[in-house]
């Protein structure tokens, strides 16, 4: 039996290993493959990089546990740019989910920046009401935020909600979203539009393709795809983390996929040679 032959007959789950042990190397042992910046997250960045010293980010929450691994990367990301402004952070989640998913990490990360939680960021947990509470944001924040946070303390013992009475307040708007129907564009019609205030997006690599239109047209100023747009955007920062490692980690997995169809394929053809 030659070598081949010998490849062609190996126990499929053989291949599932090498592949796990391939993904696995670059988590271990980060290899920081170079990556190409694209203009969507180009933007992104020069939009957050925009704000002024000490401006205030409305980050709105819309994604769930199932899409964490693109979500949270690009969450870690805007929580380091803004604190490299001296900027402040309020998030809302008009998601179940949301809310929940994302206070794990912004507690870590703020832990981190020795970020504190009422004066430099603050999460306002999950707010129903879809448009009513989208344009309440614009009339009336803090009652359209329901007067507390998401432990259900007063807005009012927080230095952050000072003043900050109306979405229209906000220095920049971005929304993180995972969900079908996009609140990302019902938001835009509700309440950027009419405040003028700047926005982008960050979404999954599968929903980037719906929202590209919106980015097209400049009513988005930044658009992050996915994992892919995360660590776009940890190279931009100089902040390596989770996003370039998973890029590292698919990029393997790539290669040793295409090196197996090609060792396929040369199996068969030398096989059929070999016959005839």
């Amino acid at each position: 039996m030659n070598i081949w032959e010998r490849l062609g007959s190996l126990d499929r789950r053989v291949y599932y290993v090498i592949l796990m042990i391939v993904v696995a190397l670059p988590i271990v042992k980060p290899l920081g493959l170079p990556i190409k910046v694209g203009q969507q997250a180009q933007d992104f960045f020069e939009t957050v990089d925009k704000l002024p010293e000490g401006g205030k980010v409305l980050v709105f929450i819309n994604y769930r546990t199932d899409c964490v691994v693109e979500m949270n990367p690009q969450l870690i990301c805007i929580f380091k740019h803004v604190a490299q402004k001296q900027g402040k952070i309020i998030m809302v989640s008009g998601v179940d989910e949301g809310a929940m998913v994302s206070q794990s990490v912004a507690v870590k990360v703020a832990e981190e920046l020795g970020l504190k939680y009422g004066v430099d960021w603050i999460n306002l947990g999950y707010k129903p009401g879809g448009d009513v509470f989208m344009k309440k944001m614009v009339d009336n924040f803090w009652e359209a935020s329901a007067y507390c946070d998401m432990n259900g303390d007063p807005l009012d013992k927080f230095p952050i909600m000072q003043g900050f009475d109306s979405l229209a307040k906000a220095d920049l708007v971005l929304t993180l979203v995972a969900v079908v129907p996009s609140p990302a564009e019902k938001l835009l019609q509700m309440a950027i539009i009419p405040t003028k205030v700047p926005y982008a997006v960050g979404t999954t690599a599968l929903q980037a393709t719906s929202e590209m239109v919106f980015y097209s047209s400049r009513q988005y100023q930044g658009l992050l795809a996915g994992l892919r747009g995360a660590a776009e955007y940890e190279f931009l920062l100089g902040a390596p983390g989770d996003a370039i490692t998973g890029m590292d980690s698919q990029s393997f997995a790539h290669i040793l996929v295409i090196v197996l169809i090609i060792l396929g394929n040369l199996g068969y053809f030398l096989g059929e040679k070999r016959e005839g």
